[in-house]
């Protein structure tokens, strides 16, 4: 089992140029429009550089994000968890 950790929390804009495409890529998978002052949080499975935007304009709940994760053999942190729900439907 992998852990999922909270790189950050910020507006699309300041997403870092390399985590970038995969914010685009999952935007485009959930048929979502990006707006820039949009919140997402990112997340990278540890030991890969494997990063997974969460858009938190209506979020997932969280049992749905731990369901996709366990699905990637992995989970969340408990400081990630703790973080995400402040901003996610429990």
């Amino acid at each position: 089992m992998h852990f999922a950790k909270l790189v950050v929390i910020t507006e699309v804009r300041s997403v870092p140029p390399e985590i970038r495409p995969f914010v685009d890529f999952r935007a485009a998978v959930e048929d979502r429009t990006l707006d820039d002052g949009e919140l997402v949080a990112v997340l990278v499975i540890d030991t890969t550089t494997s990063y997974i935007p969460v858009f938190l304009k209506d979020p997932p709940a969280m049992a749905d994000l731990e369901k996709a994760l366990a699905a990637q053999d992995a989970q969340l942190t408990a400081d990630t968890k703790a973080a995400l729900a402040r901003h996610m439907k429990h």
